[in-house]
């Protein structure tokens, strides 16, 4: 599973940038990865999806810790805080 960012473009030329709850997942008959869409979270330029977010990081954190998430492969970076 991953976050995963939707662009839309509007009439007037913004861009509405939405947050999705995504994973790949298998089609055997087509032969071939597709993504599902587990959950809509929002825009992304809403506070309170950021904070639901900030939850169910700090949710799934307390199941799994990060220092051995990282230790299990050394090569993590930090790509945005």
């Amino acid at each position: 599973m991953y976050l995963r960012e939707s662009k839309q473009k509007r009439a007037d030329g913004s861009v509405v940038t939405y947050l999705q709850l995504a994973e790949n997942i298998w089609n055997a008959e087509k032969r071939r990865s597709e993504t599902r869409i587990v959950c809509n979270c929002g825009r992304a330029d809403d506070e309170a999806v950021i904070e639901r977010l900030r939850r169910l990081a700090k949710s799934i954190l307390r199941r799994c810790s990060p220092e051995g998430i990282v230790a299990e492969d050394g090569n993590w970076r930090l790509v945005c805080a």
